[in-house]
């Protein structure tokens, strides 16, 4: 590797937001991965200080580097607590973007991102390969096959965490079945199916639509690809827009649909993200900022609505997580579901100290970076076993695998953890009985 110093050219379109920051340090006592490490290259005032390094050509890129943007879990926390505002996480992602092109991807990255992603027939067979090998006693050599991990990371921890491997996919078990309102249709939506939800917890996936068909919704489950997240964060901008415009072309006329709503923080926060992400596309940023009016998270949605207040007691103490695309950093949905929370009787909230600190999981920041995740994740779950609840909710399939494995190895095995609609559902299931 030429260890010549050069600019990078790149970065220049970035060089006033990162000459924004001023090294004040405030970053720091938010930042999880820095609580964790005490590593200022990990933290975002380090990370803009060799950012604009490499744009003055007073660093070069090298293999440093990579690990010093590797190490971020994209969760804005410094942005929220920064006077300047200073947006680390675009550094961040146009850093892994421009390394990428210099050094490559491996070569299985990027076939996953341009031939599996896009097309979820094909991983469904991969990741189905992957289940049947649990169920057949094989989980270790499935783990070793690498490509399960790469396509979908949480499958592994999935894999530790459920013994009893799902039946089927969410997409199958939805087919040829009424998914129409079940009483007075009020809205028609359509319901964006997450990756996590599909292949992993399908069960969470059926709560969601039970709970919005009891509030008047003809649920129609759309054909989409994977949001394109994952590939966003690993810095694959392109294959974040490819992705993005495909999905764009399989939702067609949006004028059908009253809503989109997902109860995956991550897809809902993505989508409402694409019409930045597309910017630059005449035709398709138009059609993004459409489909911005008509995305809602889970939680969002049911307030907007004014969803029936559920009736079927649950006598349980119960804290909520935020996950970092649902805070006031990404879509600002924070009392929503806390409100809902609050609304089933017998539940007796209780608010948990940094709620809205990640739990570590950050797309495959956990497989990546094993070892400092977990940390982050025991910092969590000791906010969790403060709250001493029973039941933990969140919004988001990474952060309750996430969440799920912390309570496993912390001894917290009367801990649940379960999405904001399996509270929702199983209240309304009890008035219904």
């Amino acid at each position: 590797m030429s260890t010549e110093v050069t600019k990078i050219e790149e970065f220049l379109p970035l060089y006033d937001e990162v000459a924004k920051c001023g090294k004040c340090g405030f970053c720091q006592p938010t930042c999880p991965v820095y609580r964790a490490t005490g590593k200022e290259s990990y933290v975002a005032r380090g990370k803009n200080a060799l950012f604009r390094n490499l744009i003055e050509g007073e660093t070069v890129m090298e293999a440093d580097l990579k690990e010093a943007f590797e190490n971020c879990l994209l969760c804005r926390a410094c942005t929220a607590n920064c006077f300047p505002a200073v947006k680390t996480d675009q550094l961040v992602v146009a850093f892994r973007e421009s390394y990428a092109q210099r050094f490559g991807r491996s070569t299985i990255q990027r076939w996953i991102f341009r031939n599996f992603l896009p097309y979820p027939d094909r991983m469904a067979r991969v990741i189905g390969l992957a289940w049947l090998s649990k169920r057949m006693g094989m989980a270790d050599l499935a783990k070793k096959m690498g490509i399960v991990g790469m396509i979908n990371p949480k499958l592994e921890t999935a894999m530790e965490l459920r013994d009893e491997v799902p039946a089927s996919f969410l997409r199958d078990r939805t087919k040829n079945t009424d998914l129409t309102a079940k009483g007075e249709s009020k809205y028609k939506v359509g319901y964006w199916v997450s990756c996590g939800y599909n292949y992993m917890l399908p069960e969470v996936g059926e709560a969601t639509i039970n709970v919005l068909r009891h509030n008047g919704a003809d649920v129609e489950v759309l054909g989409n690809n994977c949001c394109g997240l994952p590939v966003y964060g690993y810095g694959d901008v392109e294959g974040a827009r490819n992705l993005a415009k495909k999905n764009i072309d399989v939702l067609g006329d949006l004028d059908q649909y009253d809503y989109i709503v997902s109860e995956c923080g991550s897809c809902s926060g993505h989508l409402k993200e694409y019409a930045e992400l597309l910017a630059a596309d005449p035709e398709y940023s138009v059609r993004a900022e459409r489909l911005l009016s008509k995305v809602r998270s889970f939680s969002e949605l049911l307030v907007e609505i004014d969803a029936e207040k559920p009736q079927g007691e649950i006598q349980a103490s119960v804290t909520y997580h935020d996950p970092c695309h649902m805070t006031t950093r990404y879509q600002g949905v924070v009392t929503q579901p806390r409100e809902l929370i609050k609304n089933v009787p017998g539940v007796e909230f209780r608010e948990m100290t940094e709620s809205d600190w990640c739990c570590g999981a950050a797309g495959s920041y956990n497989i990546m970076h094993n070892d400092v995740s977990m940390k982050v994740l025991e910092r969590k779950m000791g906010n969790v076993a403060k709250t001493e609840a029973e039941i933990v909710v969140t919004e988001c399939p990474s952060c309750i695998m996430q969440l799920s494995l912390g309570a496993k190895r912390q001894g917290m095995e009367n801990t649940k953890v379960m999405n904001v609609s399996q509270l929702l559902d199983e209240s309304y299931r009890q008035a219904d009985n």
